[in-house]
């Protein structure tokens, strides 16, 4: 199962309307992380020509320009309880978000080709 977890790559509006870019730091070690609990995984930044996602909550439009990471799960429950543990505990308050979009698809036939 292919898990894609969708992250803004600025932080909501402060009190003033104004947004902060998520500093790289924190992709690094999300990727990092990801690959330590599920054995890899890729991160998909844009500089120009970013996605754009589009949320409504309580009668506001949210927009924002997106990254995504990519990682690939056992497709149980354990495995999916893990990770939404994980974007519940780490990601919500990292990336200071009300909600993390995660779209899970699956199965997924997966072929790793090495030199060995």
């Amino acid at each position: 199962m292919v898990a894609l977890l969708v992250l803004p790559q600025a932080y909501n509006p402060d009190e003033h309307g104004r947004r902060r870019n998520v500093p790289d730091e924190k992709f690094r070690k999300t990727a990092e992380e990801i690959a330590k609990r599920f054995g890899g995984g890729v991160l998909w930044r844009f500089e120009d020509g970013a996605p754009t996602g589009y949320w409504w909550d309580r009668g506001f439009l949210y927009q924002d320009e997106l990254a995504v990471i990519e990682v690939d799960i056992p497709g149980t429950p354990a495995a999916r309880t893990r990770l939404r543990q994980y974007a519940r505990d780490v990601l919500l308050p990292r990336f200071q978000q009300e909600a993390i979009y995660i779209k899970l698809i699956g199965p997924v036939e997966v072929e790793l080709v090495t030199v060995r």
